[in-house]
């Protein structure tokens, strides 16, 4: 496939002179002026590489460019002018991050070989951009498993927070939802930083002194403070950290953010944090919902309507997958839990929910050889 270019002119004569050239070995789109090139981007992209004139009336190409990057940062952008001052080079440099800069009139030949150079720029950032993911991937994946063996009763709520926190975060168009799912795996990994006592009071809900309330509501903080040293992971951050922070201001942290202008996944967070947590006590959503609204003051109320909508929604897509049972040595990676796999004194080791990992598997293995395990284990997915 030939990779797409987007040529950016105000004048139709050198948008057609270029495109005779260009068209033989590239797959080109052109935008008279650029209002209409944001418009192919968005609706017609992504592209590997544009080339934008400056001198456009209305909007400029250091000011398209300088969207461009901020919207398609991923596209390479290339910068042609009939006017070479040095000031035309540095605004168009720093507004839009330009890998070159040429002159007019520029012959095709160049322009031509410029074009390669920023496609060859572009495979790089996408081969390193994929790498990358991968790995974060990993690390997450890694991070996920880990938590649900050393603390199977938070993973369990984290889980079911997940997709309800991504949910909410489509429903209110964010183009990052999937922060809100990252982010909510991974709110609860603070817990693995305090006392095992203080985790077993918290789980069961029993009475916590001072001391101790003070480190419970904490746990964000340290839950923060531990993903914030992954790369790419700060909005996920930011997110647990303000998970406990009422919309009116009050909870934790106690800075001075109130409304919106507390980071919009920590009000996501707060809001499906909460109705995991009530959830055990009423037993069902339109009670939790209801005793949610008797504090409407704690909750964004955009956020808490799209819940609403996400819950009113819950089921009406798709018909429930199927279930089977299996035993112990037939669980395999990607299995997802129905119900929660015990001991078989009754210890919870896996909750159900959990997408099934290399982790879960070996601590399952060795629980059944020192405790044994109940079966058979009620299951979903799997990889065949």
């Amino acid at each position: 496939m030939k990779p797409k270019i987007l040529l950016v002119d105000d004048e139709e004569n050198v948008l057609s002179a270029y495109g005779r050239v260009l068209r033989a070995k590239f797959s080109l789109d052109t935008a008279l002026g650029g209002e209409a090139a944001q418009a192919c981007m968005s609706n017609q992209g992504p592209y590997a590489v544009v080339v934008s004139d400056m001198r456009m009336p209305g909007m400029d190409g250091a000011t398209f460019l300088a969207w461009a990057m901020e919207e398609h940062p991923d596209t390479v952008r290339v910068m042609l002018t009939g006017n070479a001052d040095q000031g035309t080079a540095m605004e168009a440099v720093n507004k839009g991050a330009i890998f070159r800069f040429l002159t007019k009139p520029c012959e095709s030949q160049l322009l031509g070989q410029t074009i390669d150079q920023a496609i060859r720029q572009h495979q790089l950032i996408t081969a390193e951009k994929s790498l990358l993911e991968d790995t974060l991937k990993g690390a997450i994946k890694m991070l996920v498993e880990l938590l649900s063996c050393l603390d199977p009763i938070s993973f369990g709520r984290a889980q079911s927070m997940a997709s309800w926190a991504e949910a909410i975060a489509k429903e209110l168009g964010m183009k990052d939802a999937w922060v809100l799912g990252i982010a909510s795996i991974l709110s609860q990994i603070g817990i693995l930083t305090v006392p095992e006592g203080l985790a077993s009071k918290i789980h069961l809900g029993t009475f916590l002194n001072s001391s101790e309330r003070d480190l419970a509501n904490r746990i964000p903080e340290l839950g923060a403070d531990l993903i914030k040293n992954i790369p790419r992971l700060e909005q996920v951050a930011e997110a647990v950290f303000y998970m406990n922070k009422n919309f009116n201001g009050t909870g934790y942290p106690p800075d001075d953010r109130t409304g919106e202008d507390i980071p919009l996944g920590g009000r996501i967070l707060r809001v499906v944090w909460d109705y995991e947590r009530l959830l055990s006590r009423f037993g069902n959503p339109i009670a939790t919902v209801r005793d949610m609204e008797t504090r409407s003051t704690w909750y964004d109320p955009a956020v808490l309507r799209a819940f609403v909508r996400c819950l009113e929604g819950e089921g009406a897509e798709a018909p429930p997958p199927p279930t089977q049972e299996v035993s112990l040595h037939e669980l395999r990676i990607g299995h997802v839990l129905l119900t929660d796999i015990e001991t078989v004194s009754g210890l919870l080791v896996v909750p159900k929910g959990t997408a099934i990992g290399l982790a879960h598997l070996q601590k399952l293995r060795n629980f059944a050889r020192l405790s044994g395990i109940r079966e058979p284990l009620i299951v979903t997915g799997g990889q065949g």
